[in-house]
Parts: structure tokens; sequence; C-alpha cells
């Protein structure tokens, strides 16, 4: 465990130290009554380890509809440098995104118990940002987590599929034409590592591509995540 908490640690490190992004997260998740759950996080993002990127504060409401499936609403409030600062003299902007989906994991259909989580995750979100247009995009993620027996630390791996519904806007004389289209692709792998007392940490390295311009750039993430029963 120490040599592969290592090479983890190791890996987060080199990516933190170029020039990438570092997420740095805080999650707090419980059930206020049967069959719902919340769950509050807030995140901070940088550009390598030095610059500020951006903050968010969100939540998350779940209904379980059936054992497997799981409607679910959020919003998140987000903080991030002004690049048009000489408009409102302002240095910092903002950005608003609600969303609704819904996860399914056919997993919880087995009548044997069975250590592996897979789920698979439908969302639309709209975003809201000063001096943005509005976009609304959809959201695919299908992602599988394995808690091994006896040992505390749980690998995971996730994908994600974003599809914007006003990526291409252009104009002619007569009229406005939007378009939709792919806008990127994301994917992270890591371990969930267990404390007590229902706390943990979730270490992960991720990717994320834009479609168009085939740019990307790496991530390294780390989130302490607090379940309250």
């Amino acid at each position: 465990m120490s040599r592969a908490l290592f090479l983890l640690f190791l890996g987060w490190q080199i990516l933190a130290q170029a020039q990438y992004q570092t997420w740095y997260g805080v999650e707090i998740g419980f059930k206020p009554v049967k069959k719902t759950k919340v769950e509050l996080g807030l995140q901070h993002r940088m550009n390598g380890i030095k610059e500020w990127s951006r903050s968010y504060v969100q939540a998350k409401f779940h209904v379980k509809v059936v054992d497997g499936v799981q409607l679910f609403s959020g919003y998140r409030f987000g903080l991030l440098p002004n690049s048009n600062s000489g408009l409102d003299l302002n240095p910092t902007t903002y950005r608003h995104r609600t969303a609704i989906g819904i996860t399914i994991n056919p997993t919880d259909w087995m009548f044997d118990k069975t250590r592996l989580s897979f789920g698979l995750t439908a969302q639309m979100q709209w975003n809201r940002a000063k001096f943005s247009r509005e976009r609304t995009v959809f959201r695919s993620k299908v992602n599988a987590k394995y808690d091994i027996e006896h040992f505390p630390l749980s690998p995971f791996i996730s994908g994600e599929y974003f599809y914007d519904f006003k990526r291409d806007i252009s104009y002619t004389e007569d009229e406005v034409l939007i378009e939709g289209g792919t806008k990127a692709f994301r994917w992270f792998g890591g371990f969930e590592i267990e404390l007590p007392k229902s706390h943990s940490f979730q270490l992960a390295l991720g990717k994320r591509t834009a479609f168009l311009s085939n740019r990307s750039y790496w991530i390294a993430s780390l989130t302490y995540q607090v379940r309250i029963q």
C-alpha cells in the first residue's frame, strides 16, 4: 500500500508542478430523509500550483426512484478572474450553473452483493456567466469503482462526454445560425483512500480534451470527503 501511495503522490506532484491544473476540494454528504441525499462541496482550481483559475461552491440533491436509479438536481456558483475587467472594473467575475439528471447503477440490481460499482449518468446543465452567452450542455458519464476487501484503497475510473447545444454561432445578413456539437471529452483515474468514521480522500489524475481545437490539459485532483450516516 505504501508503494502505491508513493507512486500516486509522486505522479500528482509531477503534474502539479507543470503547467497543468490542480483541483482541491471538500465534499460533505448526508441523508436528510429516507431515499434522499444531499451533497455540498467546495472546489479550488489552480493553473499549475500557483496561479488561481477559479473556485466553486455547489449543492446537489438526489432522490432514489427504485434500486439502482436516482434523479438529481444541482446548482453551482463559480468565481474566477475577470478577463473583461476593463469593462466593469472588477478583478473577478461569476458563473452560475443549474443541472438536472439521472444516475443508473446496474450493479444494484444484482441478487449477490458485489464490490464492483458501475454507474451511468446523464445530465442537462445550463450555464450563465457575465459577458458570455448562455450555454446548454448535455453530459454523459461512465464510471466504475472496485472496493478491494481488507484494503483501504479503492481504484476507480471514469469517462465523460460533453455536447454543447450552442457550440457554433454564425451570423448572416438575415439571421443568426446556432448549431450544436461535441465540446470535449474528459477522463479520470485514481484511488479513494478510506479513513475511519466515513471519511476518505480521493486522489485522481485526469485529462480534458477540447473537440474542435484538440487542445488538452492534465488534471491532478485531491478531494476530502465526509459521509454523514
